[in-house]
């Protein structure tokens, strides 16, 4: 069979099925070339290198033993034998050597049954004699005896051959062999003729006998186990010889390519040198079973995916294995993935795809140029959807498989730590199953616990109809118990054979029946009973049985469980006394427990020696502690991880119900206090500024990171730094720990984000932090946490790049003093200080922008919940966020045209979304696949609600249609009539009875949801405007409108008009107590008012073009803006929808308005910029002071000069015109009105010209020039010399400088970007560059340098002036220079 297995592999087409022994040895060794080699026969005629056929090959061998035994029945018939038990023995010894190089199964069958009828036969007279034997007679069996044992010790040195070496010389071996059976032949044959058999004394020993030879039975029976053990090891071992072979036959350039598939996790792998050698089935159980699953899966018309759900413990991982291992031999399994909560990269779907995918171009050659050819890091690290998509799907279906069948196996699901994440895979797997199908006939096993969120997916419609369901639990309790029963039977001889001596007859047929019964159906209480009794360095199995099968049954939580529980116990109580005798019983509970307590809490498996630092241990100490827990632990050498063999103990030990009163009982608060402390220790102890040796270099810049934590991290420290916060959360405050906590907080927390960026894990840092901040009672630490949760929030993206971004690129920018003070000064040095900004010393409202979509955003919602927000954009995606830490978590790609509309069904199951394709789309939020496309609209959709209560989602269209649909069936309920206008808006009244809708005819609708009439009409909107956003107040009261025009508060049952702000807004929105409204507004900003008085009471500024949507989240500390610059900002409204200040303080608008241009005094001591809120503001840097706002332009700010000798300052406008300012007093001293919007101001170094280009109408990109002389009492628009009118603003500069163009760029420090990443650099003479420092900011708008000055404006209005002197920051060169700079939104 194995033969014809291996050779099948290539094109000679299957062997002959009757195989003579010999012969199948030379289709092995035939077979195993050709698949090792990847050769193809170009011929299918007999192989001449094989040996012919030897028809009686077989016959001759079971012949001779037949034969044997025979003669031996005969001599024995009724006559007492001593010796027997030796040669018997022996004979069977020459019998086991055959079966290890012969895998046939009907033979020993026939050899088991005339070792039955030979024990029959002598133990037949047995109460009928008590004669002795005479001496002739002993002697003749003695000469026997000595020929068997003889022939045996020949055969034993065959026996003891490794297996390479008995598997590779199998043609000598089965010759040696043969010369065996002959040499048995010639024995009896010299007995024969010595003499007669003859009773000469009575049958009075013959009970000796019986037991001699039912000892050897018995032994015989499990060498035959041994053999059949050994067979299969065989078969494992020239599979994983196969495999490395066909590994090591790629060329250097298919290994690198196929390495570089990264990350994976190849210890996922059923195979792995993790997974235990001995988890597979043992032979003869699961036979059925496993007969099944082998038939589904070589049915073409059975499902493709088969779902094998268990309880605990009942043997679903063995099973798996063993199937993977079938199918492995077989050569039709294309990869495995077993999930383990033990190991990150297994305890996430994030890696099974890029495993899978690398395992399937090992494997299959034919697929493997198509996955390494997409198998990118971007692909690699993607969502799972793409992962799926470009690593799988795509190759399967453009390529050409070696097999007609592939199988993969995925095994224990319910181990995957995020169910969404289980749930997403199992929803995208039904339909990329469909689409490979035409190419391959794919199957796959999947296994997991019948967890609700699992087997509700295998209900869904799509997942029924490509899937099968076997429960492990509901097969019939006998053929469970018959399996128990081999297994507990097989281990139970092995260990009696190992441990006990050679006359006990162990166990009796009474407590093996006892054994079974309490299993229950419980594959793991057999394995750990197994393990328990067995454990060689206790060598007790006798006593220990009989101590599990009097153990108490009280104090059980289950009677599913109760016999294991039983079982633990009598584990945990039989441990104190094998530890160390000597040890106080008290102490040695406490360290026994809190060893335990370690390892079942852990978040992952650390080795022996991490254990022991963790704990603060002394070396050596763990592994004794826990030896006599080898039953229920994986405990290996260092730096191996011990690990818990099974889910099932951990939740016995801290399950008090099922661990009563016990000293071992885990007191959850209790160890995680314990642990939380224990980490707190260690980071505060061991971790210091660049630990890990990487200086300035970014992580793009590291060849390996994984390997620089290895090395520079011991591993109870980088524990410690993934996993404090996770412990601290689960237990309750204490001075000890919060004492711990302040020490990390004030000495290490900036060192502890240098290992977590190392590390990648920054966002679950943001995370940890605001755990933290919530678990603390002392409000120090409390505050230092909150601004280090925001400063990660805010500079995530910056910091992320490498760990001395913290200290050179966002640390000066904190505008926290608990911070960036003391303790942390010492940090900042060599870092630029911030000598000026007009920021506060609070952080402001943004707490971090989403920066995923490619173009406008045009609408976002949050879900019900608050974790999720949806946004939807002109590119034509929709993505979904996590909104605690910003990270994306899916791209909703389907829409053919924009995304206008998005909201979140009342659970947040669903996300509605309406397009200008004229669609409506129904997705899962949970797994992002859609479920619904709605077609019923004639022209685009502005917008898509779901109501608050039901299924019901509402969408809006330029079609003058409003639409309800069932979301769960996609079914159209009815169309709302009596509009005679295209549709903008829908909003659900709260108790979901009424919809209103905005319209371009200036009034808004509502009607009655359930019945579809109109119940009233709304007008009073200024002409010329769209009603883009309609809200309704929490209370149901009012309603608010937003338009172009105006932005209204209604009073719903009154249809009037309560309140009419000034202002104009795309959006609005209440706040969930009522009392608050908020609107997007064109410049930017967004704008909050009190509902009660209709006063503005807040301005907010952070985007660089309109806020044309928003969303509040459910608790209202949160806002959610998309704007048209294709940024959403989530912004902190927790201390109130108040403005510092109150939007009057003119200087506030400054601060509160996006930079457009920036300029330095020219002697460096003053710093003017102008603004989107068509303001200027004028600084003094020294003092920190704003000298003062100007106020006279009527639109945006877009340039600004100051002149040679610093007295005034010109700036231009949107509003197409330039005014002169007085830099002493404020005051406006002349107005220049031009053709268009200024771009350029400067004045020539001479001081004699002030030099303007603006648009020309007609003329695009072109500008036009004038210069004119700054004798400003004779500056008239008269006195304009206009010159070459079409130059350029680049032309213009030359005409201030005198110099050519394409000059090199002179001296100084500048403002450099690329692909989203900003910093400031150094350019001397010549062309020497030095970076200087990465700039946090991703909305920098402008820019200036003088000296060792550096200037910036923002977005969101904040201006910042940077010191990159020789004091600070050992900066040499005193180049001047003033430069302004805008960025576009192209991509240069």
């Amino acid at each position: 069979k194995k033969a014809r297995d291996l050779t099948s592999y290539s094109s000679t087409g299957p062997l002959p099925v009757k195989l003579d022994y010999d012969k199948a040895v030379s289709h092995l060794s035939y077979g195993l070339h050709a698949a090792i080699g990847n050769y193809r026969v170009q011929s299918t005629a007999p192989n001449p290198a094989l040996p012919p056929r030897r028809e009686k090959s077989t016959r001759e061998i079971s012949g001779r033993v037949v034969g044997a035994l025979s003669i031996a029945e005969k001599m024995l018939d009724g006559v007492p034998v001593p010796g027997l038990k030796a040669a018997v023995g022996g004979l069977l010894g020459v019998v086991g050597a055959i079966n290890k190089l012969i895998d046939n199964d009907d033979d020993l069958v026939k050899l088991t049954d005339h070792l039955q009828r030979l024990l029959k036969i002598v133990t037949k007279p047995m109460e009928d004699s008590d004669t002795e034997l005479n001496i002739a007679f002993e002697q003749r069996i003695e000469d026997l005896t000595e020929d068997i044992e003889q022939i045996t010790a020949d055969a034993m040195k065959l026996k003891e051959q490794n297996i390479g070496s008995r598997f590779l010389g199998s043609a000598d071996n089965a010759s040696a062999i043969m010369g065996l059976s002959l040499a048995i032949d010639r024995a009896v044959d010299r007995f024969q003729v010595s003499g007669t058999m003859v009773v000469e004394r009575g049958i009075g020993g013959i009970r000796t006998g019986i037991s001699s030879v039912k000892d050897g039975v018995e032994r015989v029976e499990d060498d035959i186990g041994e053999v059949k053990y050994d067979v299969g090891l065989i078969g494992t071992g020239v599979g994983r010889i196969q495999y490395m072979l066909e590994s090591t036959h790629l060329s250097e350039i298919e290994e690198r390519a196929l390495n570089a598939i990264q990350p994976r996790a190849d210890s996922a792998r059923y195979d792995f040198t993790s997974q235990s050698s001995s988890s597979f089935c043992l032979e003869d159980t699961r036979v059925a079973l496993l007969k099944n699953i082998e038939q589904w899966a070589e049915d073409s018309k059975s499902p493709p995916i088969l779902w094998l759900c268990g309880m605990a413990g009942t043997g679903k991982s063995t099973i798996a294995r063993t199937v993977a291992k079938h199918f492995d031999d077989c050569h039709y399994l294309g990869a495995s993935f077993f999930f383990s909560r033990d190991e990150d990269n297994r305890r996430t779907t994030n890696l099974v795809f890029p495993t899978v995918a690398y395992q399937l171009a090992r494997r299959i050659p034919s697929l493997r140029d198509h996955i390494v050819k997409v198998a990118t890091p971007d692909v690699c690290t993607a969502m799972m959807r793409t992962q799926l998509n470009k690593l799988i799907v795509e190759p399967l279906r453009n390529c050409n498989p070696h097999s007609s069948l592939l199988v993969i196996v995925m095994d224990a699901l319910d181990e995957c730590a995020k169910e969404s994440q289980i749930t997403e895979m199992l929803v995208l797997l039904a339909p990329a199953i469909r689409l490979v199908r035409d190419t391959i006939d794919i199957k796959l096993f999947l296994t997991s616990r019948p967890e609700v969120h699992i087997s509700s997916e295998f209900r869904e419609p799509g997942m029924e109809a490509v899937s099968g369901i076997s429960i492990l639990h509901d097969i019939e309790k006998s053929l469970v118990r018959a399996d128990i029963s081999r297994y507990v039977d097989h281990h139970l001889r092995r260990i009696a054979k190992v441990i006990l001596p050679r006359h006990v007859v162990w166990p009796t047929l009474e407590e093996k029946e006892t054994l079974i019964n309490m299993a229950d159906g419980l594959f793991i209480f057999a394995a750990v009973t197994i393990a328990y009794i067995g454990d060689i360095k206790h060598r007790q199995p006798k006593q220990r049985l009989r101590n599990i099968l009097s153990a108490s049954d009280q104090n059980q939580a289950s009677v599913s469980f109760m016999h294991l529980d039983n079982l633990y116990q009598q584990i945990l109580m039989a441990s104190l006394p094998e530890i160390d005798k000597g040890e106080d019983a008290q102490a040695l509970m406490l360290r026994v427990r809190e060893i335990l307590g370690t390892v079942v809490l852990l978040l992952y498996p650390l080795s022996s020696r991490s254990l022991e630092m963790l704990l603060q241990w002394e070396e050596d100490t763990v592994e004794p502690t826990l030896g006599p827990f080898h039953s229920v632990l994986s405990i290996s050498s260092d730096p191996t991880p011990i690990r818990v063999f099974h889910k099932s103990f951990p939740d016995f030990l801290t399950d008090k119900r099922r661990s009563g009163d016990f000293w071992f009982h885990i007191d959850l608060i209790e160890h995680h206090a314990r642990l939380a402390l224990l980490c707190l220790t260690h980071m505060n102890t061991s971790l210091s500024r660049d630990m890990c040796g990487v200086g300035n270099r970014l992580l793009s810049e590291l060849d390996d990171v994984e390997i620089i934590l290895q090395k520079k991290i011991e591993g109870h420290v980088l524990y410690a730094c993934r996993h404090w916060a996770a412990h601290l959360k689960e237990t309750m405050w204490t001075e000890e720990l919060g004492a711990a906590l302040k020490i990390f907080c004030e000495h290490k927390l900036l060192y502890w984000l240098e290992i977590l960026c190392l590390d990648k894990r920054l966002s679950s840092a943001i995370l940890a932090l605001d755990s933290a901040r919530k678990w603390t009672l002392d409000a120090a630490s409390a505050v230092i946490l909150a601004n280090c949760y925001r400063y990660l929030l805010y500079y995530q993206s910056t910091t992320s790049l490498g760990p001395s971004h913290i200290y050179q690129s966002t640390l000066p920018f904190i505008p926290c003093h608990d911070l960036s003070s003391s303790p942390w000064e010492k940090e900042l040095q060599n870092s630029p200080r911030v000598v000026m900004t007009n920021g506060s010393d609070t952080w402001d409202r943004i707490l971090f922008t989403l920066t995923g979509h490619s173009s406008a955003i045009y609408a976002v919602a949050y879900s019900p919940d608050g974790v999720l927000i949806a946004s939807g954009s002109d590119d034509k995606t929709i993505i979904v966020w996590d909104s605690r830490t910003g990270a994306q978590i899916h791209s909703l790609e389907g829409h053919s045209k924009e995304v206008l509309a998005v909201d979140f069904s009342a659970d947040g199951s669903l996300i509605a979304s309406g397009s200008n394709d004229r669609s409506v789309r129904i997705w899962s939020s949970i797994t992002g696949t859609l479920v619904h496309t709605l077609d019923g609209h004639s022209d685009n959709v502005r917008a898509v609600s779901f109501s608050p209560i039901g299924n019901i989602v509402a969408s809006g269209s330029l079609d003058k249609t409003v639409i309800l649909w069932d979301s769960v069936t996609g079914s159209r309920i009815m169309i709302l009539d009596g509009l005679s206008d295209s549709i903008w808006s829908v909003a659900f009244s709260p108790d979901g009875t009424k919809i209103a809708a905005g319209s371009s005819d200036l009034s808004i609708i509502i009607w009655d949801t359930e019945t579809g009439t109109m119940t009233s009409r709304l007008k009073g909107n200024e002409p010329g405007s769209n009603i883009y956003s309609v809200a309704f107040s929490p209370d149901g009261n009012r309603l608010a409108s937003a338009s172009e025009k105006e932005v209204i508060l209604w009073g719903y049952k009154s249809h009037s008009i309560l309140k009419r702000p000034d202002a104009t807004a795309y959006c609005v929105a209440f706040s969930p107590d009522g009392r608050s409204m908020i609107a997007g507004r064109r410049v930017g900003q967004i704008a909050t008012w009190d509902v009660a008085s209709g006063s503005e009471i807040g301005i907010f500024s952070g985007h660089a073009d309109a806020v044309v949507s928003l969303a509040v989240s459910p608790d209202g500390s949160r806002i959610i803006t998309g704007s048209w610059d294709g940024t959403a900002a989530v912004w902190d409204m927790s201390s109130g929808w108040e403005s510092p200040g109150g939007s009057d303080d003119p200087d506030q608008k400054v601060h509160q308005s996006a930079v457009r241009c920036i300029a330095f005094s020219p002697d460096g001591n003053r710093l003017v910029y102008g603004t989107m809120d068509d303001s200027l503001a004028v600084w003094d840097i020294g003092g920190h002071a704003l000298i003062h706002t100007l106020i006279d332009h009527h639109d945006t700010v877009t340039t600004v000069a100051f002149s040679t000798d610093g007295r005034y300052i010109a700036s231009g406008s949107e509003d197409r015109r330039i005014i002169l300012w007085d830099v002493e007093t404020g005051k406006s001293i002349k107005t220049l009105n031009l053709g268009g919007t200024v771009r350029f101001l400067e004045f020539s170094l001479d001081g004699q010209y002030l030099v303007a280009t603006y648009d020309v109408p007609g003329f695009g990109a072109r500008s036009g020039v004038v210069k004119w002389s700054t004798s400003w009492k004779k500056w008239s628009t008269q006195s304009f010399e206009e010159c070459q009118p079409l130059l350029t603003e680049e032309e213009a500069k030359q005409v201030l400088s005198g110099s050519p163009a394409g000059g090199a760029p002179p001296s100084g420090t500048y403002l450099a970007r690329d692909q989203g990443s900003q910093w400031v650099e150094k350019r001397c003479q010549g062309t020497k560059v030095e970076r200087l420092c990465h700039l946090p900011q991703h909305d920098i708008t402008v820019s200036a340098s003088f000296g060792h000055h550096f200037a910036f404006g923002t977005e969101r209005g904040t201006t910042y002036v940077l010191d990159f002197s020789p004091e600070t920051f050992g900066i040499t060169s005193t180049t001047m220079y003033t430069d302004s700079v805008m960025f576009g939104s192209g991509p240069d």
